[in-house]
């Protein structure tokens, strides 16, 4: 499974990076984690042919937090004439009906459209036991943030952690992946973190640390750690030191721009 990075930083996009959303093509089918900023990424001319001959989308969202929804907004002029269907985590995992966010999310005044009058678009609930799409068994699992988040692992091939604690469940879910994307919020040993707002940083309690992320890829023994889900109000030499700190813990750990792609057979 190859899988390209659209968006990498968290919250609000930079000039460099868009927020969080991934991509992965399975045969005749793609596979999008999080609509963030990123998703508009498949109009650019180096993603676009991830949509060449593709009919049907599988869009899995972690969260309702709108920097990784943003993207659905963008739906009719990124996947045009193809269906689509959001897969959300099931109420029983979050507290949230996932027809109703994602319907509240698209309709007016907020949008054009009220999402059911979207033309071959469909919610499907992701139920606790996980489920098999476009020949991939998908499981899931939630985690603790200031809304719940989930957890996402495709088959063994990859992990998606984000908008999360350091959680020790994490290490247990993603053992032996050949890819794992953690957020890395903020690297408790640069003092530039505490250039951040007083205001903001009870929150980061709510996110990840580099040093602990690296921990846990090492625990799961899993074949690369993408630190993802940045803080933008850091800067690119902030992520070069993050991505030191984290290689230090687990020297296949990476800092990786928009637009790269990991093959999940080569990083294991």
């Amino acid at each position: 499974m190859r899988v390209t990075l659209l968006g990498t930083i968290g919250w609000m996009p930079s000039d460099r990076r868009e927020t969080t959303c991934f991509a992965c093509r399975s045969h005749d089918d793609l596979l999008i984690f999080d609509a963030g900023t990123g998703l508009r990424r498949l109009r650019d001319p180096a993603q676009a042919a991830l949509l060449d001959g593709v009919q049907q989308v599988h869009l899995f969202l972690t969260h309702y937090h709108l920097d990784h929804v943003c993207g659905l907004a963008y739906l009719p002029g990124v996947l045009p004439g193809r269906r689509l269907v959001i897969h959300a985590p099931a109420q029983t995992l979050n507290g949230v009906d996932p027809e109703g966010a994602v319907g509240g999310l698209l309709r007016k005044p907020y949008n054009p459209r009220d999402w059911e009058d979207l033309e071959d678009v469909s919610v499907s609930p992701v139920p606790p036991e996980g489920e098999v799409v476009a020949g991939h068994t998908v499981r899931v699992r939630a985690q603790q943030h200031s809304d719940i988040s989930v957890a996402y692992r495709v088959d063994d091939a990859m992990v998606l952690a984000t908008d999360t604690r350091p959680e020790p469940e994490t290490a247990t879910f993603a053992a032996g992946v050949g890819l794992l994307l953690h957020e890395a919020w903020y690297n408790a040993a640069d003092p530039r973190t505490d250039d951040a707002p007083k205001s903001l940083l009870p929150g980061y309690a709510s996110h990840s640390e580099v040093s602990a992320v690296a921990a846990l890829a090492a625990e799961a023994d899993v074949g690369r750690l993408v630190a993802m889900h940045l803080n933008p109000l850091h800067d690119e030499d902030y992520y070069a030191a993050l991505e030191a700190a984290a290689q230090a813990v687990f020297p296949r750990s990476v800092v990786l721009p928009d637009g790269a792609v990991v093959d999940t057979d080569e990083a294991a």
